[in-house]
């Protein structure tokens, strides 16, 4: 008795690979954007965690926030002043930073930048946004104060603390780099400057001066980036959105802690 042999003939064959051709190009991009959802959520909830210690810290100061980073070189930055509140470097890392967490001589490289906006305004250099490079007076700088108090933040929850700003030099102990100080390239601590929505956005950081819409912060989350609140609450945005049109709209500057 003859047996009939059974098996894939090759147009079956041909059909079912491209069968798996197709379903993996349908389902790798959402494995990929999934992938990439489940990691800003972690970078947003870094942000949450930041914020909560960094209220903390002014809770046991008087009120007051944290410098962002000192007039000296050596810590005193808000990411070493916040550690005995957090007591975990790894919260200063976005899991799309790359160089995050790569140790050298001045600790870590960190993912978080705070607001230090400072502006002109009309007889002196000031404070306008939350945690800013310490040049007190006081201290042999040319500034007034240089951080704000809780009091002092006008609008808490729309005004910026902390955004993500991924940079090499930005480390736990030589903080400028993680201050955004809303004057381009300031002091040669790389880009620093505020979003501003206006900007020609042929200009993409970190290309440098000038810059472009997205200012100093990085849109590393599919166009955009997180951000932690003077609330403590964390939101993600796109960069620009937190200072649409300085000019015409300065009462939606979210980086100006000053507004009422």
């Amino acid at each position: 008795m003859n047996r009939i042999k059974s098996g894939f003939t090759l147009i079956e064959l041909l059909v079912v690979i491209a069968i798996i051709a197709i379903l993996a190009a349908i389902l790798f991009p959402v494995f990929a954007q999934a992938r990439e959802k489940a990691r800003a959520i972690s970078c947003l909830s870094n942000l949450k965690e930041l914020g909560l210690a960094s209220l903390m810290y002014a809770q046991d100061y008087d009120e007051a926030f944290s410098y962002g980073a000192p007039n000296s070189w050596w810590q005193n930055t808000w990411m070493y002043n916040l550690q005995p509140y957090i007591k975990n470097v790894q919260i200063l890392k976005c899991p799309d930073d790359s160089l995050a967490g790569v140790y050298s001589w001045a600790g870590p490289r960190v993912s978080y930048a705070s607001n230090g906006l400072i502006k002109w305004d009309g007889s002196a250099w000031s404070i306008f946004g939350v945690m800013g490079i310490a040049q007190a007076k006081a201290d042999g700088g040319w500034m007034g104060n240089v951080t704000q108090t809780l009091a002092g933040v006008g609008r808490s929850a729309e005004t910026v603390m902390i955004g993500e700003k991924l940079a090499a030099e930005n480390q736990l102990w030589f903080g400028p780099f993680g201050v955004i100080s809303g004057i381009p390239n300031s002091w040669g601590w790389g880009n620093s400057e505020i979003p501003d929505a206006t900007r020609n956005p042929s200009y993409v950081y970190p290309q440098g001066y000038p810059e472009g819409p997205t200012g100093g912060i990085t849109p590393v989350h599919n166009l955009m980036s997180n951000f932690v609140l003077c609330d403590g609450h964390s939101k993600a945005m796109r960069p620009a959105a937190t200072d649409p049109d300085p000019v015409h709209q300065p009462q939606n500057n979210m980086w100006d802690a000053t507004r009422q």
